[in-house]
């Protein structure tokens, strides 16, 4: 091979590498969008933030900027020029609470006739905040041992771009706007009886999704109410159970005790269990708890666990809701309550 092919190949070579950072964009969207997005300040609901950047050859052609260029962008505030601090989060992992409250009117920015997509990079985040306040956000870039800040003060390589975010006080709503449904769901065996309960969230009669539950100790259903030999109209044995919103079915026993012998003296108690299967969580945007009731009991001793069972729900946006279930085993009851 000649050594003017060998020069043509490195020049070649050397014309496709970016030796400058073209373009920085920092957009809800890779494509048109809007520049302000609401989200509620409970640290756990995000909005997506892309920055779409292009690098130029040593021609001024518009390619692609490496690997370890992208790897080095960081979300920034725009005013300071310091990555995002003070409540306010940049993951790279996208989590379950991504829905936007609100957004401004879009806007369509004009990238130019010419077809770069090939060129173009963009890298993701998902942005949250714990503090009620609006923030300007910008990116930066390190390139050529330089870091490049997209707020126009990095005077070897000037750009401007940026978005804004509102974070505002999570919704807190009152204990009526909670929607609490019993419904029959199976029963007759031996007068045993299965409830559902429904727990979804109204205001104004428009949904907001209950999605999850936190209980202290708990990541599995909980049985939070178990009563046997208790005083309960023909429901001597009784149980809740706040249900897992992964699980789609949940599997039950309920006792019921059958005599042999004829004369009293001879009388013999057998204890059985009768195994159900209920469907659960098939309201959309709703959570489970199941009741279960028997007049028959366990051959066990008498156990009465009633107390007031507080827990967490988590909404669609992932705000908490603090609640509570008062269970009175005599009027056989679940009362949904302000935790």
């Amino acid at each position: 091979m000649s050594e003017e092919h060998i020069a043509s190949q490195d020049q070649s070579h050397e014309a496709g590498a970016a030796e400058s950072i073209g373009s920085i964009a920092v957009k809800f969207d890779a494509g048109a969008s809007s520049r302000n997005k609401v989200l509620y300040a409970n640290g756990r609901m995000q909005v997506k933030v892309q920055v779409v950047v292009t690098g130029l050859d040593r021609n001024g052609d518009v390619v692609a900027v490496s690997d370890e260029v992208m790897e080095s962008i960081r979300l920034i505030h725009y005013d300071s020029g310091k990555t995002l601090r003070n409540g306010w989060r940049a993951s790279t992992e996208q989590g379950r609470f991504t829905l936007a409250v609100a957004h401004s009117t879009t806007v369509v920015e004009d990238d130019g006739d010419e077809d770069l997509s090939g060129q173009r990079r963009v890298r993701a985040f998902w942005v949250s905040s714990e503090n009620v306040e609006t923030v300007q956000i910008g990116a930066s870039i390190k390139f050529d041992n330089t870091v490049i800040r997209s707020n126009g003060t990095t005077l070897s390589s000037r750009h401007d771009s940026s978005i804004s975010l509102e974070a505002i006080l999570p919704v807190t709503y009152a204990i009526e706007q909670f929607r609490w449904e019993n419904v029959w769901y199976e029963g007759g065996f031996k007068n045993q009886r299965i409830y559902k309960y429904y727990l979804g969230l109204y205001p104004n009669a428009q949904q907001v999704k209950l999605v999850e539950w936190i209980a202290e100790g708990s990541d599995d259903s909980v049985v939070f109410a178990f009563g046997n030999k208790v005083d309960g109209w023909k429901a001597a044995f009784q149980a809740g159970v706040l249900i897992h919103p992964g699980l789609h079915t949940f599997n039950l026993s309920l006792p019921f005790i059958e005599a042999s012998g004829v004369v009293p003296e001879a009388i013999r108690y057998i204890y059985h269990e009768k195994d159900y299967e209920v469907e659960v969580n098939d309201r959309i945007g709703e959570l489970t708890v199941v009741q279960a009731l028997s007049p028959g009991v366990r051959n066990q001793p008498p156990v009465d666990r009633s107390e007031i069972f507080r827990f967490t729900a988590l909404d669609q946006f992932g705000t908490k809701h603090e609640l509570a279930i008062r269970t009175n085993f005599k009027e056989r009851s679940f009362r949904l309550e302000r935790g």
